[in-house]
C-alpha cells in the first residue's frame, strides 16, 4: 500500500513537472518518450509547449473561434500520427509550424464550402481592443509568406519571434553559434519584410520582429482549448476505437484531409524523383555509348528493339494500365481493386486529392464509355517500379444511366510498383491537356 501511495506521488510530480517546463527536456527527447513509450505526459508537455506558437497561426488565418479550436487540435492530432517520421526531431517548432498552416488553410476552405458566402459571425469572445490597423492588416498575409521562406530562415523567426525563445536557446537547438544565428534571424526578417511590402505594408525587419514577439507574448492558448486537445490527442494514440468516442466529425475529417495531402506531397516527390532517375539512366546510356577516344558509338535505330527485359516491363505495365481502364468500362469492381495498392492515391484534375476507397466509390457510380488512350509512354525505373504517360478522352454514364458527360482530354501520368510479387496501381494524376 506504502509502495502504491509513493508511485502514485511521484507520478503526481513527474507529471507537473513535466507539464510545467518539460522538465528541461528537449523537444527530440520528449517525442522519443512518446514514440516509444506512448507517454501521455510528454504529448502533453509538446502540446502546452507548442500550443501559443499553433494557436497564433490558427488565428490569424481563422477568424471563427471554433474552426481554429478544429485546427488547432487537428494539427495536434496530426503529430500523434506522424511522430515516428519526423526526421529533425529538435526542429519540431518548424514542423509543427507548417503542418498548423496547411492545417488552418484546409480548415478555412471547408468552413467557405460549408457556409458558401454567408459571412462569419461566430468570431472568438476577447476583451474588445482596437488592434492597429498594420496588425490587422498583417494578420492574412504573414503566414502566407512565412510559409514560403527557405527552411532555415524560417525556422528562426519560428523559435525566436513566434515561440519567444533567446538567441542563445534557439541556437543552442539548432546547433549552431548565436552569432550564426543572430545573422539568420536578421536575414530572415528582412527578406519577410520585402515580401509583405509587395503587399503594400511597409515596415523595417526589426520592426516587424518586435511586433511578431509582441503579439507571440499575448498569444495564449484558451485554457479550455489546451486541455481538451491534450485529452483528444492522449485518446487519438490509443487507437482508432477510443479515439472515435471523443474526435469530433469535423476534427477527425481535417485530420484524415491533412494526412492524406502529406502523403501525396510524398507519393508526387517519389514520382519525380524517380522520373529524374529515369532520365539520369536515359543520359548514362547515352554517355555509355562514347567510346574511349572520345568517338560516339552509332547509335541504336528507333525501330531497333530495347532490351528484352524492359520490351517486357513496358508491355506488361502497359497491358495493366489498359486493364484498369478495362475494368473501369465494365464497372468491375473486384478487378478494379485488385489492381489498387492499398496506399493508392491520386489527384483529380481540380488538384483534389482522393484515396483507393474514393476510386472504388467512383467506379461503383460511374461506368466509363469508349475510353481511348493515346501518346503512351512507359518509362521503366527499374525491375519493380515504372511511369505511364498518356492523353485520354471518355464519356461517363451513372449507374442510374440518367446521366451522360463527356470527359475532357486530359494527360495523366501513373505509377506502378511492384508489391508482394504483383504490379500494384500506386499513383494517378490527372490534368487538363494543354
Amino acid at each position: 500500500m506504502v509502495t502504491s501511495q509513493i508511485s502514485e506521488v511521484i507520478s503526481h510530480l513527474r507529471r507537473t513537472v513535466l507539464l510545467c517546463d518539460g522538465a528541461g527536456l528537449t523537444d527530440g527527447q520528449l517525442l522519443e518518450g512518446f514514440i516509444s513509450r506512448r507517454d501521455e505526459v510528454a504529448l502533453a508537455a509538446l502540446v502546452k509547449r507548442h500550443g501559443p506558437m499553433v494557436w497564433g497561426v490558427c488565428r490569424r488565418i481563422l477568424r471563427n473561434y471554433h474552426d481554429a479550436e478544429d485546427a488547432f487540435q487537428a494539427t495536434f492530432l496530426v503529430l500523434v500520427r506522424k511522430a515516428a517520421s519526423i526526421a529533425s526531431r529538435e526542429l519540431l517548432a518548424n514542423w509543427l509550424y507548417g503542418v498548423a498552416h496547411q492545417t488552418a488553410l484546409k480548415a478555412r476552405a471547408t468552413a467557405a464550402n460549408r457556409r458558401g458566402r454567408e459571412r462569419q459571425l461566430m468570431e472568438m469572445p476577447e476583451p474588445v481592443t482596437i488592434e492597429p490597423d498594420l496588425w490587422n492588416d498583417l494578420q492574412p498575409l504573414l503566414d502566407q509568406e512565412l510559409s514560403r521562406l527557405p527552411d532555415k530562415y524560417r525556422i528562426a523567426i519560428v523559435l525566436c519571434d513566434l515561440e519567444g525563445k533567446t538567441r542563445k536557446e534557439a541556437a543552442r537547438q539548432l546547433g549552431v553559434p548565436e552569432g550564426t544565428l543572430a545573422a539568420r534571424v536578421a536575414r530572415a526578417r528582412g527578406m519577410l519584410a520585402k515580401r509583405l511590402t509587395r503587399h503594400g505594408l511597409v515596415l523595417a525587419g526589426g520592426a516587424l520582429g518586435m511586433m511578431l514577439s509582441q503579439k507571440a507574448a499575448s498569444a495564449g492558448v484558451p485554457a479550455a482549448v489546451l486541455s481538451s486537445t491534450i485529452k483528444v490527442a492522449s485518446f487519438f494514440a490509443a487507437g482508432p476505437a477510443v479515439a472515435s468516442a471523443v474526435v469530433s466529425t469535423r476534427v477527425a475529417a481535417l485530420t484524415e484531409g491533412v494526412l492524406k495531402s502529406m502523403l501525396l506531397r510524398t507519393l508526387r516527390a517519389a514520382v519525380v524523383m524517380m522520373l529524374a532517375i529515369g532520365a539520369l539512366g536515359i543520359a548514362a546510356g547515352a554517355l555509355a555509348q562514347r567510346t574511349g577516344t572520345g568517338e560516339p558509338r552509332p547509335l541504336v535505330s528507333k525501330s531497333a528493339a530495347p532490351r528484352p527485359d524492359e520490351g517486357k516491363l513496358k508491355k506488361t505495365v502497359l497491358a495493366l494500365e489498359k486493364r484498369i481502364w478495362e475494368a473501369h468500362t465494365k464497372q468491375d469492381i473486384d478487378a478494379f481493386k485488385s489492381l489498387l495498392a492499398d496506399d493508392f492515391t491520386g489527384t483529380d484534375i481540380r488538384g483534389d486529392s482522393y484515396t483507393k476507397e474514393d476510386a472504388l466509390n467512383y467506379v461503383a457510380t460511374y461506368r466509363v464509355v469508349d475510353p481511348v488512350l493515346t501518346n503512351a509512354r512507359v518509362v521503366v525505373l527499374n525491375a519493380t517500379s515504372a511511369i505511364v504517360t498518356y492523353e485520354i478522352r471518355y464519356k461517363v454514364v451513372s449507374t442510374d444511366g440518367q446521366q451522360v458527360e463527356t470527359v475532357s482530354p486530359r494527360q495523366a501520368t501513373t505509377a506502378w510498383a511492384m508489391r508482394d510479387g504483383k504490379w500494384r496501381y500506386v499513383y494517378c494524376e490527372a490534368k487538363p491537356l494543354r
